[in-house]
């Protein structure tokens, strides 16, 4: 699985590069302006944001990705889920989280588990779970906001 999780990841990569420099000849596009295409982690499809820009501290490239998964639930507490099945894919290619916490902004749902999916559709609770690996960050996160809620995971790369 960890093997299957890298080499998925190089693939949509690749496939970035070759879009990205497509369309960079072919466009006035900017270095800064996203590109957007679908992309596959762990088996469960997302949307995928590339954007690169210069880190202004020292001058470096630095590559960004944003995943946002797709897949739409009517049982809300299925985000929650995913979330834990993503996180554990993580886990297992890059090693237990630097950061790994749910936050409440309201505990009125808090002795509710069943209900927490609806409490993070409306905001009231966020989980989040972050790792630093040399030149790589990576940002796993599920909020919501005005019942609708995000997967999300975002990731930096220093060049």
């Amino acid at each position: 699985m960890k093997r299957l999780f890298y080499l998925k990841l190089i693939y949509i990569t690749i496939m970035f590069f070759f879009v990205f420099t497509t369309v960079l000849a072919q466009s006035e596009l900017k270095m800064e302006d996203p590109l957007y295409q679908q992309g596959k982690i762990l088996g469960r499809n997302f949307k995928v944001t590339y954007q690169y820009f210069s880190e202004e501290e020292n001058g470096k490239m630095v590559f960004s990705r944003g995943y946002l998964y797709e897949k739409i639930y009517s049982d809300k507490n299925k985000y929650i889920s995913e979330y834990e099945l993503l996180k554990e894919g993580l886990v297992k290619e890059y090693g237990k989280p630097i950061l790994d916490k749910q936050e409440w902004k309201d505990d009125g749902y808090k002795g509710m588990k069943a209900l927490w999916g609806h409490a993070v559709s409306k905001g009231k609770l966020t989980f989040l779970s972050t790792w630093k690996i040399e030149n790589l960050d990576i940002e796993l996160s599920l909020h919501g906001k005005d019942y609708r809620i995000y997967l999300e995971i975002h990731t930096k790369t220093k060049g």
